[in-house]
């Protein structure tokens, strides 16, 4: 008994330690972006964790994912059936004012992208515009079919005086995404365990505008040349995983999306711990994507254009 004790006293210390040991977003030097103006004109966009943006011109909102709902670790590693939180997303959408909503729109299909995105459309009326993985979970939850568009690619829509595009591209390269891999092939019944959202397609989406161009890109992965000679003035960047991947790798990432894209100002998302309560973006304790070393390296590598990060809820003017 005495030699378990000592063992879990151990182990407790060193998960204590190694807890300690990851530094606060706040502290890794990536500067936050100033908050929108109260009176701005400019498009707004603010994070809500993981990509799941919110943008607003004034007139017309969209969402990015609108996933809301944080089931647990243990929810995963059990594959323990999950689905949306409906309170919860009733709560943000009210809170902060998402009442002018056109479109919901998930990067890729699996469930920390895609999961809420129907009870968003249902709730506020909103189109819902993806794959077609994404529609058969849409038509799983009881979306109106007219609330579903299986998009096309490189073909503009047009909502309100935003253009989109969608452009095919790839999640990153992570080990951890064999079981979530492939299509949706039937309508996705709930509740259901995350195996059950597959990835589906992977987009990267182009936003232009009569006040700027943007691009979001949700998982650290590219199909390169796939964007051809487009430029933006700001790129939101997923960064998940992306510092473990082969330095080789990560400079091809970055010099197609960034660089070649003569982007100014980068934004770094899914960096942060997609099981923490949601309004946390802090990393994972266990897995966490940056240190100061590689933050500095990161923004170093991304010049002339700057990295920033964004607090939770908080509207950034672009």
């Amino acid at each position: 008994m005495k030699v378990f004790i000592t063992v879990v006293c151990s182990l407790v210390i060193i998960a204590t330690l190694w807890a300690v040991s990851v530094p606060k977003m706040q502290d890794l030097g990536i500067p936050y972006a100033k908050p929108a103006e109260p009176d701005s004109t400019s498009i707004q966009v603010t994070w809500f964790g993981v990509t799941t943006l919110l943008i607003d011109d004034g007139t017309t909102q969209i969402l990015i994912d609108g996933f809301f709902s944080r089931p647990s670790l243990m929810d995963l590693a059990l594959e323990r059936p999950i689905e949306p939180e409906l309170e919860t997303i009733r709560d943000v959408l009210d809170r902060f004012s998402i009442n002018r909503l056109k479109a919901v729109i998930p990067v890729h299909s699996h469930f920390d992208h895609a999961m809420d995105s129907a009870e968003v459309a249902k709730q506020t009326g909103a189109v819902l515009m993806g794959s077609e993985s994404t529609a058969l979970i849409a038509k799983g939850s009881q979306l109106a079919a007219q609330q579903i568009i299986v998009v096309d690619e490189k073909v503009p829509y047009d909502l309100g005086q935003f253009k989109i595009e969608f452009v095919e591209s790839k999640h990153a390269p992570l080990a951890t995404n064999g079981p979530i891999s492939g299509t949706v092939t039937q309508p996705l019944t709930l509740p259901a365990p995350y195996t059950a959202w597959k990835l589906g397609k992977a987009y990267t989406l182009i936003f232009t505008h009569p006040k700027g161009r943007f691009l979001i890109q949700g998982s650290a992965g590219f199909i390169p040349g796939a964007l051809d000679d487009l430029k933006v003035d700001t790129v939101f960047l997923g960064t998940g995983g992306l510092t473990g991947l082969t330095r080789d790798y990560q400079n091809q990432y970055l010099d197609e999306f960034v660089h070649q894209r003569r982007a100014h100002t980068v934004f770094t998302l899914h960096h942060d711990d997609l099981f923490g309560d949601l309004g946390s973006v802090e990393q994972s304790l266990m897995y966490p994507e940056f240190d100061r070393t590689t933050a500095f390296d990161l923004m170093q590598r991304l010049l002339p254009a700057e990295l920033k990060q964004m607090a939770f809820g908080i509207p950034v003017d672009l």
